[in-house]
């Protein structure tokens, strides 16, 4: 029962509420971006089932990832992927992001440096991390970007090395376009390659919007590149493209733009990576600030509820969203003002079925927390509902960390297996 451009690769060696308002994905106070919402809305006719009330929590079924078998396959022929808006993780160096520092972060605001609150974050999303059962790779959004120079993974690193990390990338971003925060992954296999797509808007983008006081420089400025790892996992080469698209904060419509952009941005790429190698195994995840109901994800990523189309037709472009694996009172990993919210997403391409390389283990999907257990406990308010983020006050302008909480967001999982390693009648 639920209580709910190639850049630099380092491996690391050596060893909230935070942001209120200003987060990216806190403002959707408006009623028209309130789950049920109608406006944009692709009308194909195709649209998922509407979600639960905003006041009914979601209910556990029975396809926790962990409990997951797989006939014919032995532990080391699984393994398990997660994504995880991490809330805000700051390095240790005030100085480290400039013009580009959080209030909350900066050194006369809070009691992040005086009080190490670094090292409470990192011990707590570890746990986290734990309680997700240590996936074996796990790509993570809000890491401090500090012009491509931030500590906070060399911090992490003594908190989950014993769960098995030993490889560490964080998100690059193109130093014309300096942003606050980025994505970043960890794995206990080794990652080959560190890349980001570009990502730029231009005015012909805007023709159709009243801009308000934003200008395309201003936006550019919030537009964080998407990070794409490649991962070598026991011989097999996985794609993982990692984001955290526009917020919802601003001009609505702006945003819609931005978010479409950085979609059609990521799938163009895919695309042009599924052309060159049409067995290229392709998993996409973030926190897209966006619903798998809305355009960006149903036309820009071109997402299908319909996985077994992917399955009959090995060379079709969709993306299946593994939220469609859960029924529609599950689909939610963050919730604001009551509303339940499903901005973080996990897609996977054709390959992932075609019995190669590595293969989606399905219905292992789940949401961590939404299972009972610790998770549950520890990750879900008294509620069963919100999360328990990283806990911060404020007072008098400043900023006090009280190094509890975990984050506005709860972990996505899911199991993959490689064919290869299995009995053959599977």
């Amino acid at each position: 029962m639920f209580s709910w451009r190639p850049s630099s690769l380092s491996q690391v060696r050596k060893p909230l509420l935070s942001l209120l308002l200003t987060g990216s994905a806190l403002l959707l106070a408006t009623p028209a971006l309130a789950r049920n919402r109608s406006h944009g809305r692709p009308s194909n006719g195709n649209n998922p089932p509407p979600s639960q009330s905003k006041n009914e929590a979601p209910r556990s079924g029975n396809n926790a990832s962990g409990n997951t078998v797989v006939q014919g396959c032995g532990s080391n022929a699984i393994i398990t992927i997660a994504n995880y808006n991490v809330e805000n993780f700051w390095d240790d160096n005030a100085e480290n992001s400039g013009d580009q520092t959080y209030n909350e972060y900066k050194k006369n605001g809070s009691n992040w440096y005086s009080g190490q609150m670094y090292k409470a974050k990192a011990q707590n999303l570890a746990e986290a991390v734990r309680m997700a059962g240590a996936p074996d790779i796990v790509a993570m959004q809000e890491f401090e970007s500090a012009n491509n120079a931030s500590r906070s993974l060399e911090i992490l690193k003594p908190y989950v090395e014993s769960m098995g990390y030993k490889y560490f990338a964080l998100g690059q971003q193109n130093s014309k376009n300096p942003v606050a925060v980025t994505s970043a992954v960890m794995s206990k296999y080794p990652i080959s390659s560190n890349d980001r797509l570009d990502f730029v808007v231009t005015e012909g983008q805007f023709k159709d919007i009243n801009q308000g006081d934003e200008t395309v420089s201003s936006l550019n400025s919030s537009a964080r590149d998407p990070q794409v790892v490649t991962i070598d996992v026991q011989g097999q080469k996985v794609r993982i493209y990692t984001a955290h698209w526009k917020s919802r904060r601003g001009n609505p419509a702006s945003g819609n733009v931005m978010r479409m952009a950085v979609a059609e941005l990521t799938k163009r790429d895919i695309d042009a990576q599924r052309n060159a190698n049409p067995n290229l195994d392709i998993l996409v995840m973030g926190d897209f600030n966006s619903d798998y109901d809305e355009r960006p994800l149903q036309y820009g990523m071109n997402s299908t509820d319909d996985k077994n189309l992917l399955k009959s037709d090995l060379g079709s472009d969709k993306m299946f969203n593994l939220w469609f694996e859960l029924p529609s009172s599950e689909r939610c990993s963050y919730m604001h003002s009551g509303e339940l919210q499903c901005l973080d997403h996990m897609l996977v391409s054709s390959a992932l079925f075609d019995g190669k390389g590595i293969d989606l283990v399905e219905q292992s999907f789940q949401v961590v927390g939404h299972n009972g257990g610790e998770a549950a406990q520890k990750l879900l308010r008294n509620d069963g509902r919100t999360p328990n983020r990283w806990g911060m006050q404020k007072n008098n302008g400043s900023s006090f960390f009280t190094g509890t909480g975990y984050s506005d967001h709860l972990p996505l999982v899911a199991k993959f297996k490689i064919p290869s390693l299995c009995k053959a009648s599977n």
